[in-house]
């Protein structure tokens, strides 16, 4: 008999990914859910976890010792030498001498593809916006001190003020005279309207975070809309924030929609409201 080739590759590693797929239509249709014992069932899903935390992601370790841990037995093996064979139902040896199970591989090999993709997207975005930065830097290298500019170019100022060598005065009096010549702020300038600047960092921040994430940038513009009119600036802008700091968010929207609707739905009182466990429940 031929053994197959392990199921996924080698550095197939899905931890960090709070998140399984259970295939609800296959899984109440098997033969394992009709044959198991309820110890059975139960060891048998803790293992289809675990072998979504290992790594390659979709398999186990083809020992015993580790077997009866992974299955939430603890040092019981002489329990889990009972429950093992329903336990491990579906379960295919490999090349590598590790346990597949070809179903959960599957289902491995589409959520690496996606954090593989996400990954290479953001290592493109950071490059991209380094470059940027040293477009707009020039040649020019980037000043390590804790210095201020000064006035005389690339000379870092003297913070104390006291060192005015080399300073060229002609250039203070051109300033003078260009400063006596311009017109004032004077107090008919509105003062900044606070609305207005908030606003502007929506549409600005938001159109841009959307983007990174894949969101064309007419419907980034529209969905940013749409949350503003009906949850407020404000709001918008924190749930936003909120996004930015989550660890391999693929899909913005949804999970910014969560936030808001977790958000108006504690508006009213209470201990204030947090999001936590929202991806647990996400699709693959």
């Amino acid at each position: 008999m031929t053994i197959p080739d392990p199921m996924t590759p080698a550095d197939c590693d899905l931890r960090g990914l709070e998140y399984m797929p259970l295939l609800g239509q296959r899984l109440f249709g098997s033969e394992f859910d009709a044959m198991a014992s309820d110890s059975e069932w139960r060891a048998g899903v803790t293992l289809w976890w675990a072998a979504w935390t290992q790594c390659p992601a979709g398999s186990v370790p083809d020992d015993d010792t580790a077997l009866c841990r992974l299955a939430d037995l603890g040092r019981d093996l002489k329990t889990w030498k009972k429950l093992r064979a329903r336990a491990l139902h579906g379960f295919v040896k490999c090349s590598d001498g590790r346990l597949y199970h070809p179903t959960l591989a599957q289902q491995a090999l589409v959520a690496w593809d996606k954090r593989v993709k996400e990954r290479e997207r953001k290592a493109q975005w950071r490059a991209k916006k380094l470059g940027q930065e040293a477009s707009t830097d020039g040649d020019v290298p980037r000043d390590t001190t804790r210095t201020e500019p000064g006035q005389d170019a690339d000379v870092p100022a003297d913070v104390t003020r006291r060192d005015v060598t080399g300073r060229d005065d002609s250039k203070k009096k051109k300033n003078s005279v260009a400063d006596a010549t311009a017109p004032s702020a004077s107090k008919s300038d509105p003062p900044p309207d606070p609305a207005a600047a908030a606003e502007t960092h929506l549409w600005d921040t938001g159109k841009r975070f959307l983007q990174t994430r894949g969101v064309p940038k007419t419907r980034a513009g529209s969905m940013l809309g749409l949350w503003k009119g009906k949850h407020g600036t404000a709001a918008v802008i924190e749930a936003l924030g909120v996004a930015q700091v989550e660890p391999d968010l693929v899909d913005p929207i949804p999970f910014i929609e969560r936030v808001l609707q977790r958000r108006s739905g504690n508006s009213s009182g209470g201990d204030g409201w947090s999001i936590g466990g929202t991806r647990m429940s996400s699709p693959c």
